[in-house]
């Protein structure tokens, strides 16, 4: 049994600028990879959006590979390409398996498994399932799909939906990432200090109620593996010549003696080696003590989920958090040395101009090392989405648009225009970046030659928004 599991293509932009767009190892279908690889069966990755291939390129390396199931995971902004890479292997050979997972087909297996040529949906985390699913698949016996957890698929011309899966409780018992079966040498990062990094996925989860965030997958808590099962990873990195991760979780901070273990275990095995958390961290899950200890083993950039200048907006958005907490935990951060970034949204419930303009005043307040601002976005699977349905008007339905930073506002919701969340998206950038203590604060900055390098790119870039 051979499985080729296929990354589709998905260049960021933020605004019109192409040069910001990150291109990062698919973590999630590597984990498949490694799961399936422990169970025997041979497996591949092709990710698409790493290599640039056409569809004449792709459907050659499938010819060449000749899988017995071909596997693509989607999000909302990729599930039309990952339909498009399905109906083109269905087309080109029928007897292959198509099965899509993903946060997107999570959010609406039917709207995937209707298509002719969608085999299997995965709802949920994958892992388990796709193990069991092959194992049955390979059987020369009558085969059952209905007992697999979290499959949906056709039968008969009736949608079959199982039983929804529980989520795995022990991450250290997975098996590291196939990163073996990736073009490494075609990521890049647009923060990163190094050329060369590795991504991290040290927890999954968030036990956070932002109405803006999807929580089919892995529901309100945050699953995490052990210091030690991070640092065993990271230590077989480091001894092949990575030096700098990007820990990606949605809450790296939530176990504060968990981070200080993690930190502990890298000065007593001697690892030297620069990290960041990629992600939002909570403002609240972070103190001068602890940041210091991150600061001290190699943390170079937190980023922070702000999201709004306004208390009201916060609280409506649930975010769970005051601006006070915010402005302490940005002055810790430069205070120790550790870079900061910022994130906010453009757009939130409740907002109009006056609280837009003081989310932009309060970024310059703030004064992170980096302000990302995108416009809100009302995922499929959101509580913000049902509201704005309900109360507002969504009026692009292509999921190609789905872009937070894209700069192209898909709702209206009371004070919340489309004209004046774009005005105010192009608007916060602009003051932000173009302030000239800003510019001169990020000259001077001391950096390796990759992070000014991204930095330059993204500067020229902002002309483009």
């Amino acid at each position: 049994m051979k499985i080729l599991l296929v990354n589709p293509c998905f260049k960021r932009k933020i605004g019109d600028a192409d040069k910001l767009s990150p291109v990062l190892p698919p973590m999630g279908i590597a984990y498949l990879a490694a799961v399936l690889r422990k169970e025997g069966y041979g497996v591949r990755i092709l990710d698409l959006n790493a290599l640039g291939f056409n569809d004449e390129q792709m459907i050659k390396y499938i010819e060449d590979y000749s899988p017995d199931v071909v596997g693509l995971t989607a999000v909302t902004t990729t599930i039309h390409k990952a339909w498009n890479v399905l109906e083109m292997v269905k087309r080109k050979d029928p007897k292959i398996v198509t099965i899509i997972g993903g946060p997107h087909p999570t959010c609406l297996p039917e709207e995937s498994v209707k298509k002719e040529f969608v085999d299997f949906v995965v709802v949920g985390e994958g892992e388990r399932t796709i193990a069991e699913f092959v194992k049955e698949l390979s059987k020369k016996s009558k085969v059952d799909f209905k007992k697999i957890e979290g499959l949906v698929f056709k039968e008969k011309g009736r949608i079959i939906k199982n039983k929804q899966r529980k989520n795995i409780e022990d991450l250290d018992s997975l098996p590291f990432p196939a990163i073996d079966l990736l073009p490494l040498d075609k990521y890049r990062s647009t923060d990163s200090k190094h050329k060369k990094f590795m991504p991290i996925l040290t927890s999954r989860g968030c036990p956070g109620v932002c109405i803006f965030c999807n929580k089919l997958i892995f529901g309100y808590c945050c699953k995490m593996r052990s210091a030690k099962n991070i640092i065993e990873e990271i230590s077989r990195l480091y001894k092949i010549g990575y030096q700098d991760f990007h820990i990606l979780d949605d809450l790296f901070t939530n176990d504060r003696k968990r981070v200080v273990e993690f930190c502990n275990l890298l000065i007593q095995n001697n690892i030297k080696i620069n990290w960041k958390c990629a992600n939002g961290v909570r403002v609240n899950t972070v103190d001068l003590e602890l940041l210091k200890l991150m600061k001290k083993t190699g943390c170079y950039m937190l980023n922070y989920g702000v999201e709004s200048g306004n208390q009201e907006v916060l609280n409506k958005i649930k975010k769970g958090q005051t601006l006070s907490q915010i402005e302490t935990a940005v002055r810790l951060t430069k205070k120790v040395g550790i870079n900061c970034g910022c994130c906010f949204i453009i757009g939130n419930l409740g907002d109009n101009e006056k609280t837009m303009q003081e989310t932009i005043d309060f970024a310059k307040k703030l004064n992170p090392d980096i302000a990302m601002f995108s416009i809100l976005i009302p995922y499929p699977g959101t509580p913000i989405r049902e509201i704005i349905e309900k109360e507002g008007k969504i009026f692009v339905s292509n999921w190609d648009e789905y872009d937070n930073f894209g700069g192209k506002a898909i709702f209206e919701h009371q004070n919340n225009k489309r004209e004046l969340m774009e005005k105010m998206y192009k608007r916060a950038y602009r003051q932000f970046y173009f302030r000239p203590e800003y510019i001169i604060r990020q000259i001077f900055k001391r950096r390796t030659l990759n992070e000014f390098i991204s930095r330059a790119k993204a500067f020229t870039s902002l002309f483009k928004i």
